[in-house]
């Protein structure tokens, strides 16, 4: 049995906020996604963002974000600031 890895671009909307600040998570859109019930299927996918300069962040979906089908991803490291607006891609294992 082969599993068939599916890698999709995304794009980094927004960094979580809060007073206690979360600064390794982020919210992510994947284009063609409306609803919530459509983003689900993207849970416990994983997300990997590569700067210009080489650097990869790793991170996985933990669930939706709001009913407009954003997601919200943990990385493992913080994010830097610049990478607001970059695309992300959303490897699935399916």
């Amino acid at each position: 049995m082969s599993t068939q890895i599916r890698t999709i671009k995304a794009r980094i909307y927004s960094i979580r906020r809060g007073s206690i600040g979360y600064s390794r998570d982020a919210i992510i859109i994947v284009p063609g996604i409306e609803t919530a019930i459509d983003a689900a299927k993207f849970i416990n996918a994983k997300v990997i963002w590569k700067s210009r300069t080489g650097i990869e962040a790793i991170g996985n979906v933990l669930r939706v974000w709001g009913k407009h089908g954003q997601l919200l991803v943990r990385f493992r490291q913080g994010l830097p600031g610049q990478a607001l607006g970059d695309t992300v891609d959303l490897i699935l294992n399916r």
